[in-house]
């Protein structure tokens, strides 16, 4: 009960080495984002939750690295079920106009890759829980306010949706997907932003790739 009152609001670990900007003090690193069992917790919770539009929101935020405006401006026909693939085209202003905006920059026009069982997870939200609304959006009636409060509830930290972000971005890492990859997907203009972002994470694989390397070289 307590969370659909929530609701109404309108208002190594592998992330231990993200690096974020901010003109304020830095809080700790361990309070800015997620450990692996700590996203992995996240992902499973949200999902078994997506009736609540913010655990819905937080679920497909954390399986895509989506900007929170980014999520907000999706649309149905941004799916395409046959390729696993969502496309980012557009964003919400849910800070200042409330109405439709442009991506970041023209890098954040992109197409990301989904699983099929988050696939399934649309399909459920489309089929059972969401509401007809004239844009025919995804996720509407939910603020970055109520977001936050579910991610804080379920973590016991002070991150936000953004964290999600480069949570993800830092799995993807670990897990051994390219940085281009992963420089596209996260729709950054160039791969330098990408580097710069996450230099320390990279920096914590290289003994790992120095043993990859000298393995491939010992079989010659």
């Amino acid at each position: 009960m307590k969370i659909a009152v929530h609701e109404k609001i309108i208002d190594e670990n592998f992330a231990d080495f993200v690096k974020a900007k901010s003109q304020k003090a830095p809080r700790p690193v361990d309070d800015k984002y997620l450990q692996e069992d700590e996203y992995l917790s996240l992902i499973n919770e949200t999902e078994s939750n997506i009736k609540y539009k913010s655990y819905f929101t937080l679920y497909l935020i954390a399986v895509t690295g989506l900007r929170f405006a980014e999520a907000l401006g999706l649309t149905w026909d941004d799916i395409d079920w046959d390729d696993n693939i969502i496309s980012i085209n557009k964003t919400w202003n849910y800070s200042i106009t409330n109405d439709w905006a442009d991506t970041k920059n023209e890098s954040s026009k992109r197409k990301i890759p989904v699983s099929s069982k988050t696939l399934e997870v649309l399909k459920d939200y489309q089929r059972n829980f969401w509401e007809y609304n004239e844009y025919n959006r995804i996720i509407f009636g939910v603020s970055n306010a109520a977001c936050n409060k579910t991610l804080k509830r379920l973590t016991g930290k002070n991150v936000h949706p953004h964290s999600l972000r480069h949570t993800y971005a830092s799995f993807l890492i670990l897990k051994g997907i390219d940085l281009i990859s992963i420089s596209k997907i996260l729709g950054h203009e160039n791969l330098n932003i990408t580097l710069k972002v996450y230099a320390h994470q990279l920096e914590k694989l290289e003994n790992k790739n120095f043993k990859l390397i000298n393995g491939i070289f010992d079989k010659l």
